[in-house]
């Protein structure tokens, strides 16, 4: 950071440079004044104390922000010249960052998040692909010994609509499915649906459309998807709860 640094003195320079001038008598006075043999001992400067790589930042970030101020303020040329000075560093040094982080990903290949997800648009299918197979697989098998409670309100279009989306999804994946209306009144898109008699209360579920996973040999279950949901999501769903919502990025 020493360009930062001698961007700072330089501004502090202009800065006291465009100050009026002492008065002369009062500087040779001063300078006549007699002195202690030991002062020159006494008065001497400190060393400047050694900035931190935040205060520099911080000191720059200030700087810059006065000079903009100042330049808005108080627009002159010498003004913005000031503040372009400092603005120009800033964005020299994060193309500085950007090319020292590409240097460092073929230095160090473990940093680089495209080798696990590209962001490449070419590779997008096969990370579909990819993706699916492994909902695929988390479907199977989590419905090896569950079944899919799908609890609903017939009187409700949103809930009509999700049913014919759970119907589809379980038929294609080899689901078993138990659909229970609440409110009494039967989808067409189900007509084997039975009527609640006190499961979903038992079940504690409060909110409608619900998806559940029921294990039948030991009544377990466990919430799968609360409202309408795609079948992509659906699916995406049914992985998380298979790898225990284990983080994919």
């Amino acid at each position: 950071m020493r360009r930062a640094l001698c961007l700072l003195i330089l501004l502090a320079a202009t800065a006291q440079a465009d100050q009026p001038a002492l008065n002369d008598s009062v500087g040779w006075h001063w300078y006549n004044e007699p002195q202690d043999e030991d002062e020159s001992e006494l008065t001497a400067p400190a060393p400047a104390p050694v900035m931190t790589p935040s205060e520099q930042k911080a000191q720059l970030q200030q700087a810059t922000k006065a000079a903009l101020d100042t330049a808005i303020l108080y627009p002159t040329p010498q003004n913005f010249k000031r503040y372009m000075t400092l603005q120009n560093f800033w964005t020299g040094k994060a193309g500085e960052f950007s090319q020292s982080a590409k240097q460092a990903m073929l230095m160090y290949p473990e940093l680089d998040y495209n080798l696990k997800f590209s962001h490449y648009n070419g590779t997008v299918p096969a990370q579909l692909q990819a993706d699916q197979a492994k909902a695929k697989d988390a479907i199977a098998r989590l419905t090896a010994d569950h079944g899919l409670f799908f609890f609903y309100r017939g009187k409700e279009p949103r809930d009509n609509l999700l049913a014919s989306v759970v119907k589809d999804f379980c038929a294609e994946n080899g689901i078993s499915l138990i659909a229970i209306s609440v409110d009494g009144a039967v989808s067409p898109t189900l007509p084997q649906s039975r009527t609640d008699t006190g499961q979903a209360q038992k079940m504690g579920i409060r909110y409608f459309p619900a998806l559940f996973l029921v294990n039948p040999r030991d009544e377990s279950y466990q919430p799968v998807a609360y409202g309408f949901i795609t079948p992509d999501d659906l699916s995406k769903q049914f992985l998380n709860v298979a790898t225990g919502f284990k983080p994919n990025f």
